[in-house]
């Protein structure tokens, strides 16, 4: 990493004395600048809320300023700004954030607001066959983290659709604790509908097994939420997923900012090196492929209509449209997939989006 400019140092020291502090992290005045404020209006609510109204006002702002240096210091050691200020805006959602489970990305956002649109639009054209008023569009985000996905899934489609039902799977149990009180958060706030209490649910569970032991999967998605009927079968209408990615060489490598090496969970950003031997049906698949692969035979099982998968970038992308065309094709299934690419930002090292629609 580049030494930050001693000019820069400088400036930052005659705006705040503490200012310099962010610069390791931020490289940039504006976005330290950026960064103090969101701190300091933090610590300021922290220190109201645990000083008493006879606390003098002088007092209040040693205690706020104290608080700030505190959360600088941490973010100056590579502490991501989502842990020390606790959230994360994902669309109109307020998204909790913990250590030990990755961070909502923006463009992660983006996919979902574009996974919505799709949904909606293929519902109006007959994709999915959905009376709309018995059975659910049933929707399973794998590898679901903080939630944030299925959260801002049902916010974006219960306008449009009547009836839902939409689970997040994740192995990691502290991620499902997190995605549930994100679940009662974005209730409390009013940011969901009172149907996301019955719609959307979430469970411990391998996306890596489910491809294996199909019964894993059958059960999961028999316990699904939300207007189960008698003639209800077990299968899915969409699937989503933010899989992990990144390969175990570009991790090392420093192509991860220090920031998400230090702090955020490797598990949620680099498939284990020990799973090489779990690969399904096609061989030679990179290890950063792995659950790509997996994810394959789950679309299959389960039959989904569509599956929307983020890619780290669009190479990994058409690795990732022609393992899906070897899977199906093997299945007998070629003849009724279109596979496409989304690019969220039109720059081919950027993450985007593999849209696979089953007719």
């Amino acid at each position: 990493m580049p030494r930050i400019p001693t000019r820069l140092i400088l400036q930052a020291y005659k705006h705040d004395t503490i200012l310099p502090l962010l610069l390791r992290e931020c490289r940039t005045l504006e976005s330290a600048k950026n960064e103090m404020r969101w701190l300091h209006e933090h610590a300021l609510r922290i220190s109201d809320s645990i000083t008493t109204k006879r606390v003098p006002t002088k007092a209040l702002v040693r205690c706020s300023r104290a608080l700030l240096r505190t959360m600088c210091m941490a973010r100056s050691r590579g502490m991501p700004l989502q842990y020390i200020l606790g959230d994360q805006p994902f669309g109109d959602l307020d998204i909790k954030c913990k250590r030990g489970v990755l961070i909502p990305r923006h463009e992660t956002e983006t996919i979902t607001y574009h996974a919505a649109n799709l949904i909606v639009h293929e519902m109006a054209n007959g994709l999915f066959r959905n009376d709309n008023e018995r059975t659910p569009l049933r929707i399973l985000d794998l590898c679901t983290g903080t939630g944030c996905i299925p959260l801002l899934l049902h916010a974006l489609l219960a306008p449009h659709i009547k009836n839902l039902s939409i689970t997040g799977i994740d192995i990691s149990s502290a991620a499902i604790r997190l995605a549930e009180e994100n679940h009662w958060r974005n209730m409390h706030l009013g940011l969901l509908s009172e149907r996301a209490l019955k719609e959307v649910s979430f469970r411990q569970g391998n996306v890596l097994d489910y491809a294996r032991d199909v019964s894993l999967l059958t059960n999961t998605l028999h316990h699904m939420p939300a207007g189960r009927t008698s003639d209800f079968e077990p299968g899915c209408d969409v699937i989503i997923s933010n899989p992990p990615y990144i390969s175990p060489g570009d991790y090392r490598s420093g192509t991860t900012s220090r920031s998400v090496r230090m702090f955020e969970p490797k598990l949620a950003l680099v498939p284990s090196e020990s799973y090489s031997g779990l690969m399904l049906h096609v061989d030679d698949v990179p290890i950063e492929d792995l659950f790509y692969n997996h994810i394959a035979a789950i679309v299959a099982i389960s039959r989904a209509r569509l599956t929307v998968l983020e890619c780290g970038n669009r190479l990994q992308a058409m690795r990732v449209v022609s393992l899906y065309k070897k899977v199906l094709q093997g299945r007998g299934e070629i003849s009724r997939v279109v596979v496409d690419v989304w690019s969220v930002t039109g720059i081919d090292t950027h993450p985007c989006a593999v849209l696979i629609h089953l007719s």
